[in-house]
């Protein structure tokens, strides 16, 4: 696996008092001082990576936090990626981000699109019953501890989104609302994604 660490990040990451890094950056990092890694060498990029291949570059139990932001639905194997999440973080140590909500109508535009997310999908990483409606748990040994879960509402129109935001309020109200909404609204008023925060245990 071919690995480019432009800024000779990685000899040094256990001397780091806080190590964060962001998936699939692209050229618009959100956090602040996190490391970067994406499979195309922008400017804004850290690692170039290929994270299909998951993170093999990084030591188990090294990462403090992880956020990506609409990337892992562009992940070939889910699965297999949060597996290596899961791996390189500490116990503790937090997986923050977003991810398109399956009624999103832009999701189908994106060819590069390889998962659907609805509100159950990370409760299939975790152990514990985070909503009324369980889900399997015995496809993953890693058990991830679901912090929020939190379904958003938003339209680049202005007039549509003063409704979105009402949205927002109604059906996050509690878990019982969530899943109301996505049992029998998310057609009716698609949301755009899902806010997520995963901890480690």
């Amino acid at each position: 696996m071919h690995i480019n660490d432009k800024k000779n990040i990685l000899p040094h990451i256990a001397k780091r008092n806080k190590v964060v890094i962001e998936l699939g950056c692209g050229n618009n990092p959100q956090i602040k001082n996190a490391i970067t890694i994406d499979v195309i060498d922008l400017e804004h990029v850290d690692i170039v990576a290929d994270l299909n291949k998951g993170l093999v570059f990084l030591p188990d139990n090294s990462v403090d936090e992880i956020y990506s932001f609409h990337f892992l639905e562009h992940v070939n194997d889910l699965s297999f990626f949060m597996n290596e999440i899961y791996r390189v973080l500490k116990k503790g140590g937090k997986k923050m981000g977003s991810v398109p909500h399956f009624s999103n109508p832009y999701f189908y535009s994106d060819y590069t699109h390889r998962s659907f997310f609805g509100l159950y999908s990370f409760s299939y990483f975790s152990k514990e019953k985070y909503f009324k409606r369980g889900v399997p748990n015995f496809y993953q040994d890693i058990n991830f501890k679901i912090n929020k879960i939190t379904i958003v509402f938003y339209s680049p129109f202005f007039v549509r989104n003063v409704f979105k935001k009402i949205y927002n309020v109604i059906f996050n109200l509690n878990t019982y609302c969530q899943e109301y909404y996505e049992s029998s609204w998310c057609y009716s008023f698609p949301a755009h994604e899902i806010r997520f925060e995963l901890e480690k245990k």
